[in-house]
């Protein structure tokens, strides 16, 4: 009784919910992609990080010409620190994860800088719980096997984005 509640009342707020978090059919599965928002395209950032890089070391250099000498390493360390976060950004700009329910299986797959897993659950031994010491990421489990999914999305969202999997796992809703 409680979880049909608790689902009538997330039904009520599905308004403004974007179709990650509800899911989207594919043909005979249903599809939960989930990636990382980013608000800045790489080869943007790379522009503005260019152009901070550019006028620190020219400062760096204006300085040195004037006889502070130590203000250039500074500079040098500034955009060596740009030049990381830089990279970090871009390799991280592609993360995502994916949830596909078939008829009878469960794929997950993620992408996390370079490392991509991929995981098959079978679709009627499958559990679905929402942890809320690590902020309700949603936990596929399957015996000894558990994947996390959820990562990409508000934690407080992540309640409906387990019950709208939880859903699509029952048998009916094949």
């Amino acid at each position: 009784m409680k979880k049909f509640q608790a689902t009538k009342f997330f039904e009520m707020k599905i308004d403004h919910i974007s179709e990650s978090i509800l899911g989207k059919q594919d043909g005979t599965s249903w599809v939960w992609h989930l990636k990382r928002n980013i608000s800045i395209a790489p080869s943007h950032m790379a522009f503005i990080f260019l152009s901070i890089g550019a006028f620190s070391l020219l400062i760096g250099v204006g300085f040195y010409l004037l006889g502070a000498s130590l203000v250039l390493p500074f500079s040098i360390l500034e955009v060596t620190v740009l030049l990381i976060a830089y990279f970090y950004n871009a390799i991280h700009a592609t993360d995502y994860e994916k949830l596909t329910v078939d008829e009878n299986m469960i794929k997950i797959e993620s992408q996390f800088g370079f490392k991509k897993n991929q995981v098959q659950l079978v679709r009627s031994l499958t559990r679905i719980d929402t942890l809320s010491h690590q902020n309700e990421i949603v936990q596929l489990r399957q015996g000894f096997t558990y994947v996390f999914f959820g990562k990409f999305v508000h934690a407080n969202l992540r309640p409906i984005l387990a019950i709208k999997i939880s859903e699509r796992l029952q048998p009916w809703q094949r």
